[in-house]
């Protein structure tokens, strides 16, 4: 009686190994396994994220330094200078301003103003604030810094170099836009020095009557949503691991109600 039920358990799920549901079982084999990499790796992301906001929190934890003695203690290597308080004096190069370009701030769209700071023989660009997107320039008339030597204290910041995806900028000619700090593409029109690193302003001296252009708030610690995004991509995995089978079992529990009809309904042999 035993062998009997086991054979037509099996004959139920002969279904499974048809070309049909067969791919199927490769389908959901390659999402299980899609799925959990993609919730390693968003843990992995939140790990880095964790690592970087603490790396952050202290660096905006020391005392503002001078930019040179800084880069004479860590060297030019924007990921050593990324987020340390700074001061340093020049004076702006407002011919070779331009605007970092779709730049939100308290949810009104503009730009916010580029301008390389001259300090000896080379040049870092200050990323000086905001500006509205009717803001004419540049340079921007509405955010014109002080002449002479001004006294800039701020954040250093990594530049942003163009990847394969998202905006892009021209690779030839002047631009007065840009899409992202890219450090690189701006040395290209401009013929002083850059230093590879970019300074976010958050005061000058002397100060300026005017209304713009207006700071960029200091960076502050974002965890992030990785660890969210991670449990996501386990729960379909979870759900694939368990839907599926659960899937097979129901079609070979069809498979089984139809043969018994057929039994059933078939007339006995005379």
């Amino acid at each position: 009686m035993s062998h009997s039920g086991d054979l037509a358990t099996s004959s139920s799920y002969r279904f499974a190994i048809s070309p049909k549901w067969i791919s199927g079982h490769v389908l959901a084999l390659v999402a299980i396994v899609t799925f959990v990499n993609c919730g390693f790796w968003q843990l992995r992301r939140h790990e880095e994220k964790a690592v970087s906001n603490t790396l952050r929190q202290e660096r905006m934890a020391t005392p503002q330094q001078d930019l040179l003695a800084t880069i004479a203690t860590f060297g030019e290597d924007p990921q050593k200078l990324e987020f340390r308080r700074v001061e340093v004096s020049g004076i702006y190069l407002v011919e070779e301003e331009v605007l970092w370009q779709a730049r939100t701030f308290k949810g009104q769209s503009g730009h916010d103003v580029l301008t390389p700071l001259m300090i000896g023989e080379r040049a870092i660009i200050v990323n000086r604030g905001w500006v509205p997107i009717d803001a004419t320039g540049p340079p921007v008339v509405e955010a014109a810094p002080p002449s002479g030597v001004i006294s800039v204290s701020g954040i250093v910041r990594k530049g942003i170099r163009q990847g394969r995806f998202g905006p892009t900028d021209p690779k030839e000619g002047e631009l007065d836009r840009i899409s992202q700090v890219d450090l690189p593409r701006l040395q290209r029109q401009i013929d002083v020095e850059l230093y590879p690193f970019y300074m976010q302003t958050v005061s000058e001296l002397p100060e300026r009557n005017l209304a713009l252009p207006h700071a960029r708030p200091v960076p502050i610690s974002d965890p992030g949503r990785h660890f969210g995004y991670a449990i996501q991509w386990f729960v379909f995995a979870t759900v694939v691991v368990t839907g599926y089978p659960i899937l097979l079992m129901r079609t070979a529990r069809t498979a089984r109600s139809k043969e018994y009809k057929l039994q059933v309904d078939s007339p006995d042999p005379p």
